[in-house]
């Protein structure tokens, strides 16, 4: 059969696709600066604002397809891979967003991401109910599951680098693209044959006319909650005002996103760490930190005296501190290398002893020793 498409439900499809990806992203990049059950609402947000938008991006593109034969769809299995691509997205988005995002979560995530893209267009084509057989390019089919993977672990890596909101955009772009690539190196793959004869489908169908309106109003819910996800979460006139010298307690909560804290507007790096004890939050200068370890998704800072929570994650403040006097030595570390006292090479891992009586002992980690020995001046 001779298949065309409609260029205007394609281009449709492709600006779907990446209006839920930046959507998905915009969440998912709050989820590490959250706790609790806000945590968890916002990676279902972004789970069902990307799978949503891989949904409907899919069917916008099966509705752009002309075949000279009527089509609908199994109920059960459209339900089904709408199911498959916002739980899959999910757990690729749980696995990058926590934590600091090494090149083994990235390329799990990534492949989780691709897979479910992959799995989710073909579970869509299974519930195809047409007069018509389909079989597949095996080349193509390979071809189109490496592309959703390798353009999913690309978005993945712009959406959460540490380095700014703006690359949120750009990945979801990515992403978008990688959607709708897939989806059409996948149509390309397919070839329609005539069946000998036609057959009365006894499975429950829905009409392409329904399935129309579904995917447009599943449109529209992921243009409006990209819309509310745009709006700033504070007006500047409520931001904390900047802090007075030394140790001082602010007057307000703390500030929700590390973007908050007092920084220098030069470099973007932090002036001030802000801390809570006793349920104030205190501005802590950066002279005072000896070190700061990860405490599960947040962190312990010290003083040489005692600790404070600290609601920012490792990876968070390690972009966010001048990195010529904080250096992360090891997965759950970062120390103020003005504090450092001694440093012991025990095989090929080390310890950096700091300042301070009650100043944890640190360890450093292989692949941080050269690192922290050129940062100290010590000969390799």
């Amino acid at each position: 059969m001779i298949i065309t498409f409609d260029p205007l439900l394609v281009g449709l499809s492709i600006v779907i696709a990446i209006v839920g990806a930046y959507a998905g992203l915009r969440l998912a990049r709050r989820i590490a600066r959250k706790r609790g059950s806000l945590r968890k609402v916002l990676l279902a947000g972004a789970a069902v604002a990307i799978g949503s938008g891989i949904w409907s991006m899919h069917f916008v593109g099966m509705l752009a397809v002309s075949l000279p034969v009527t089509i609908n769809y199994d109920v059960l299995l459209t339900l089904v891979s709408a199911l498959v691509a916002i739980l899959v997205t999910g757990l690729g988005l749980f696995i990058a967003s926590f934590g600091q995002l090494t090149v083994r979560k990235l390329a799990l995530a990534g492949a989780l991401m691709g897979l479910g893209i992959s799995t989710m267009h073909y579970v869509g084509m299974a519930a195809v109910r047409a007069n018509c057989a389909i079989t597949y390019d095996v080349g193509l089919v390979g071809g189109s599951v490496l592309i959703g993977i390798l353009a999913s672990t690309l978005a993945l890596w712009l959406a959460f680098n540490p380095r700014g909101n703006w690359l949120t955009l750009p990945a979801a772009t990515v992403m978008g693209l990688a959607i709708s690539g897939m989806h059409y190196t996948a149509m390309a793959a397919a070839t329609f044959l005539p069946a000998e004869a036609v057959v009365a489908y006894a499975a429950p169908a829905l009409d392409p006319h329904i399935l129309a309106i579904v995917v447009a109003v599943a449109a529209f819910l992921i243009i409006g909650a990209t819309t509310l996800i745009a709006l700033p979460d504070a007006p500047p006139a409520e931001r904390a005002a900047a802090p007075r010298p030394g140790l001082t307690l602010a007057a307000d909560p703390a500030p929700d996103r590390i973007e908050g804290a007092p920084h220098d507007p030069a470099s973007g790096y932090l002036t001030k760490l802000p801390v809570q004890q006793n349920k104030a939050t205190l501005f802590l200068d950066l002279d005072e930190i000896v070190s700061i370890q990860a405490d599960a998704h947040y962190t312990r800072v010290h003083d040489g005296t005692g600790s404070y929570f600290c609601s920012y994650s490792l990876s968070d403040l390690e972009a966010r501190l001048d990195p010529v006097r904080f250096l992360r030595v090891h997965r759950s570390y970062i120390v103020n290398l003005d504090h450092a006292r001694a440093f012991e090479r025990r095989k090929e891992q080390g310890l950096i002893r700091l300042d301070g009586a009650a100043a944890p002992s640190v360890p450093v980690s292989r692949r941080n020793v050269p690192k922290l020995r050129m940062a100290l001046g010590l000969q390799s």
